[in-house]
């Protein structure tokens, strides 16, 4: 299987609210450089793919664009709709697409590939889809060393917990991108890129959105308020007390 798990989709669905107050602000920053470095042109087609609540989307709008955004995630793309209705969003598994060849002249893709269980598939698919010509630009978490996944790697190791996310290095990611045919593959990072939440409330909602939520289904509220009561007690904060989650950015782009 190349897409995302289904679990992974149904955690995004099932918190979209605690996704749109906790994670959405701070990935609108890196969502804007996805599509910054993508240098759209009036009138292009644009397909954004894991578009969860359409961040990247609203900002590709503009110039005559026709803009797509694709998620599987019924829950997000609802507050999408209702937030963008300028922006054509469908439901869909974003590693087997519902268009023909050469449907779009742009894809882009902020923080969505990681969860990907077959990265150079699902790559090849989003080629598949794009223009020859036609252009990429994506972002993942990363490097490993700058994610949350690496601050809280010995809490989440006490309390058992699996992730599944892919977090590659910029020589991996490039390597994928390359097996799945892109050229001019070009790479960069920014390791200073973090969730900023406002308080301990804030950080509760991050702890149950998405992934992090299915990763600990099962739990009694006890078990999981001593791990996210943990996790808080070590999340970085910044000289006014924001709590600073870090994640870390890498960023590719490619033509078809």
């Amino acid at each position: 299987m190349s897409s995302p798990p289904s679990s992974a989709v149904i955690g995004f669905s099932q918190t979209a609210e605690n996704y749109a107050a906790s994670m959405a602000p701070s990935l609108a920053v890196i969502a804007a450089e996805v599509v910054r470095r993508a240098s759209l042109q009036p009138a292009e087609r644009v397909l954004d793919l894991g578009t969860g609540t359409g961040t990247a989307a609203a900002l590709a709008l503009g110039e005559g664009r026709a803009v797509t955004g694709v998620d599987g995630a019924a829950g997000m793309l609802e507050m999408a709709r209702r937030n963008l209705p300028g922006v054509t969003f469908v439901e869909a598994d974003y590693g087997a697409l519902p268009f023909g060849d050469a449907s779009f002249d742009v894809a882009t893709a902020a923080h969505s590939l990681h969860f990907a269980a077959d990265p150079v598939a699902v790559l090849a698919e989003w080629r598949r889809v794009t223009v020859p010509g036609g252009r990429l630009s994506i972002s993942v978490p990363g490097p490993w060393a700058a994610t949350y996944l690496s601050a809280f790697e010995q809490i989440y190791r006490h309390y058992g917990v699996r992730r599944r996310a892919r977090i590659p290095t910029r020589t991996a990611l490039a390597r994928w991108a390359r097996a799945a045919g892109w050229r001019r593959v070009a790479t960069d990072a920014d390791p200073t890129t973090v969730i900023r939440l406002a308080d301990a409330d804030a950080f509760g909602r991050w702890m149950r959105t998405g992934s992090r939520s299915t990763a600990t289904a099962g739990w009694s509220e006890e078990r999981f308020l001593a791990f996210e009561a943990e996790m808080l007690a070590v999340a970085p904060r910044a000289g006014d007390g924001t709590l600073e989650i870090p994640f870390g950015s890498l960023f590719l782009t490619a033509r078809r």
